[in-house]
């Protein structure tokens, strides 16, 4: 007994799947967004946006040395990073809400390993052929015209990695002018390692990880299975429809009523990317792409031509309600409080780019010393002030003081004063300064302790906005 506990692995050997190509309307489905959400990865770095002053006119550019992101006519700024928060937990409601309405749908359909895995089946079924002609040449020996086909096959393989990572720089730089270095070679070294690197990733999981990715790699795999309830959309299939299995046709013409419409040929197993047997029950290595309908939905459309009675549809997009003879139902806790988040999170990011103003000013006073005073008997305070101009041209910006009678500013770094001794300060596009500013008070008109005061921040032009920023002045008591 303890040896052939010793001899038990804990891990499950891998073998090579052979899905069969299965066309259908789920395949066709899959065949038409591959080909939306491909088109759209390779294609966007090249199209052209124009954009008003000496802006890049790449449509979509993360311009990560001037720490820009161009998306159309909106820009992103480093301050504004926290967007990116906001578009990740939006990105996460929705995935939790389409899982909780129809199970991994996006795994089938849009995840990206699945695209790209479906389209290294395609080079594959083209160079190789079907699935039994893949398993053929896998297990016979190694002639001059299998190492043509696999040298071939894998060469194409890794053209679709190259690309693959090309175009993801893309996004990074201008990229037809990062094209024509990479093509004469003086391109930098962190864009040929980031390409090298994704063409290398892209090549080993679509090419031999595969289903391997989707079962063991994904961490979604696992807990999306949380997000499960019995109104959820799955794949199934119908035991009471399908039991008790026959394959011999006499036997199912003889005795209709004895069997299921199942003829346990398999073929839904050998369609399945991730190689289950749907007919066991859900699992969470299904990504709901639904090849198995279509296999299942075409020999049963072979058995009504065979002269028996039309048969049902023995797979399908179900829940574990509608098996049961209810209604599911689409609205609920779960599915609300997912939409629920989605709106606010949604129309926080709407509200922000509303109330958008093309400027901010931040104030940080100096506390060394809290006050300072002066030989003519007026009170000082020093502040640090921020201003940035989020605008596509150069700004002037002038900045008042309200909340304090009497008071003057100054600064060392201004461009120059106002008509009422206000200073202001010329910003360049894209640009945060700070600078220092010297407020000072007469005694005599002034209160003890600390004071709330209000700076303003105004653009000469009216594109550049305005900004305000709280603060303090301090008094001795």
């Amino acid at each position: 007994m303890s040896g052939a506990a010793e001899n038990e692995s804990l891990y499950q050997d891998w073998k090579k799947l052979y899905p069969r190509y299965q066309k259908g309307f789920f395949r066709s489905i899959r065949w038409a967004l591959l080909v939306i959400t491909l088109g759209i990865y390779y294609l966007l770095p090249m199209l052209r946006w124009e954009r008003a002053g000496n802006l890049p006119d790449q449509a979509v550019l993360f311009d990560l040395p001037a720490r820009k992101f161009y998306i159309f006519d909106l820009i992103i700024w480093p301050q504004e990073i926290f967007l990116l928060s906001m578009l990740l937990f939006l990105a996460a409601i929705a995935l939790f809400f389409v899982t909780s309405l129809a199970g991994r749908v996006f795994c089938g359909y849009f995840c990206f390993q699945t695209v790209w895995t479906d389209l290294f089946l395609l080079v594959e079924k083209l160079f190789e052929g079907n699935r039994k002609k893949r398993m053929k040449l896998d297990e016979g020996p190694w002639t001059a015209h299998k190492w043509a086909i696999k040298i071939a096959k894998h060469a194409t393989w890794m053209l679709i990695g190259v690309l693959t990572g090309g175009v993801f720089v893309f996004y990074f730089a201008d990229a037809p002018t990062l094209m024509g270095q990479f093509i004469d070679g003086t391109a930098p070294f962190p864009a040929w390692f980031t390409m090298g690197f994704l063409a290398l990733t892209t090549y080993t999981m679509a090419g031999f990880a595969r289903e391997q990715v989707c079962i063991y790699m994904c961490p979604y795999a696992r807990f999306q299975g949380a997000m499960f309830d019995e109104d959820t959309i799955i794949i199934a299939y119908h035991n009471e429809l399908g039991e008790p299995r026959e394959s011999n046709r006499r036997v199912r013409q003889e005795n209709p009523d004895q069997v299921g419409w199942c003829i346990d040929c398999n073929e839904c197993v050998t369609v399945c990317p991730t190689g289950i047997d749907i007919r066991d029950g859900q699992q969470y290595q299904c990504i709901t792409c639904g090849m198995c309908i279509d296999a299942c939905d075409d020999v049963m459309a072979s058995l009504a031509k065979e002269g028996e009675a039309t048969p049902p549809r023995l797979i399908r997009y179900t829940s574990l309600v509608e098996i049961k003879g209810k209604k599911p139902r689409f609205l609920r806790t779960r599915t609300l409080v997912y939409l629920a988040l989605m709106a606010i999170g949604i129309g926080a990011m709407a509200g922000y780019f509303m109330l958008r103003e093309p400027t901010h000013l931040n104030v940080i006073k100096h506390r060394q010393p809290v006050y300072i005073m002066q030989s003519d008997g007026g009170v000082q305070n020093n502040y640090t002030i921020r201003i940035l101009n989020m605008t596509t041209d150069t700004q002037r910006y002038t900045v008042s003081l309200t909340g304090l009678e009497g008071v003057s500013l100054k600064s060392d770094t201004a461009d120059g004063y106002d008509g009422q001794g206000n200073p202001y300060f010329d910003v360049g596009s894209g640009k945060v300064v700070p600078h220092k500013l010297f407020v000072k008070q007469p005694r005599k008109l002034g209160k003890p302790g600390a004071q709330e005061i209000v700076f303003t921040m105004k653009a000469a032009d009216a594109s550049g906005g305005s900004s305000s920023y709280n603060s303090v002045f301090m008094r001795p008591e």
